[in-house]
């Protein structure tokens, strides 16, 4: 078993897979979707026990490439995932594509860690038993390939989360990650920390991490706020994702917490620059499926001290999620270029969600062929076919 890191650290370089698509199995050929990270792109974080990582048990994570940190440390980048590997025109999931999206992102995008069953898994729209199966085929396709594999596990119902909780004890995941509940909201930070308490208390042995998306849960409670006192409450408690775009609120997080070595695992791709400045210590997000070469030179270029060159590969990457954004984005569209980059049919969303248009795809293939930074040869033969 590995050693166990520093209580609440990831990897400090290390990008996680933003929500692993999850693919669809379809009558006509599948739309591969790697829908955005939440918040946004791929990454990543926390070991598992006994086999690969910390001592404390399972394995955290989506797909993200380790690099050299700053401060000595390693910081964690991953795709989010869906948790399945596509989906079918019947809306039913396509688990025979799990192993090579795993070889896809560790070979072609270098991003060894993921987040599993996220936003851009679609992990909320699907049952609990097919998110317990997609759980299970990331670890099972993932090992001895992958660092960390984290399971996002929340839900509307405390009971199912906490079964999610024990399952990817289980199965020997490395971390799990838990939204707040957005239909019955909780009203201030105590009853927050009362319910993420109660999930953590199901799988004892695994990091904890508090998944902020404020936008999608429409709860207000800023994570400064949630931060304060709660790993005496939650011990197992090692860090948050950070999917919103107040970056007051990320600086005081890091500020305030400077002596708990806690996880700070951005996920807003576009912003990824200005949080690594103010100390994320990893990200996670969408376009990590597909981009995550170009940000693994940008993380090289920000720990290397080469400021001007991290920028310019932070506006590389701007330019193109400008593009796709005025297009139209969400995680139909990343199913969609997720499949045109990687050639691996990730199906259509499911329901309420639609599709990517054609009209789209057309476009978001010609701006990719447009990128200097990636070869036209990465858009395969017969990639776009998969995606109509």
């Amino acid at each position: 078993a590995r050693a166990r890191r520093t209580q609440g650290q990831v990897p400090s370089s290390q990008l996680v897979g933003s929500r692993s698509c999850a693919p669809v199995r379809s009558q006509t050929p599948a739309l591969a979707g790697t829908p955005r990270a939440e918040g946004t792109p791929p990454v990543r974080p926390a070991l598992g026990c006994g086999r690969r990582g910390r001592n404390c048990s399972s394995r955290a994570g989506r797909g993200g490439h380790v690099v050299r940190g700053c401060r000595d440390k390693e910081r964690a980048w991953e795709p989010e995932r869906s948790g399945t590997g596509g989906l079918a025109a019947a809306g039913e999931i396509n688990f025979s594509v799990i192993g090579r999206y795993v070889d896809y992102l560790v070979e072609e995008q270098g991003v060894k860690n993921v987040f599993v069953n996220g936003t851009t898994g679609e992990g909320l729209s699907l049952s609990i038993s097919e998110r317990c199966r997609v759980a299970e085929e990331w670890v099972t396709k993932g090992r001895n390939k992958l660092d960390q594999i984290v399971i996002h596990v929340g839900a509307l119902s405390l009971k199912e989360s906490q079964e999610l909780a024990q399952h990817a004890a289980e199965i020997g995941a490395d971390g799990i990650a838990v939204i707040a509940p957005f239909f019955l909201k909780p009203w201030n930070k105590d009853v927050l920390i009362n319910f993420l308490k109660e999930v953590a208390a199901a799988a004892p042995a695994l990091p904890f991490y508090y998944y902020h998306i404020p936008a999608l849960t429409g709860v207000k409670i800023r994570a400064e706020e949630l931060l304060d006192g709660i790993q005496d409450k939650i011990p197992s408690f090692q860090g948050l994702k950070f999917s919103d775009t107040d970056l007051l609120d990320f600086g005081q997080c890091v500020d305030q917490n400077r002596q708990r070595q806690f996880a700070f695992l951005f996920g807003v791709d576009e912003q990824l620059l200005s949080a690594l400045v103010m100390g994320a210590t990893g990200a996670v997000g969408s376009t990590y499926n597909y981009l995550g070469k170009k940000t693994k030179q940008m993380l090289e270029a920000f720990e290397r001290k080469d400021f001007s060159s991290a920028l310019n590969h932070q506006f590389c990457i701007q330019r193109f999620i400008n593009f796709v954004v005025k297009l139209g984005f969400g995680v139909s569209q990343t199913k969609a270029i997720m499949t045109l980059v990687s050639g691996i049919p990730m199906g259509p969303p499911r329901l309420p969600l639609q599709k990517a248009s054609r009209e789209f795809t057309d476009n978001a293939e010609a701006k990719l062929k447009s990128l200097d930074f990636l070869s036209c040869t990465d858009l395969k033969d017969g990639n776009m076919e998969a995606c109509s």
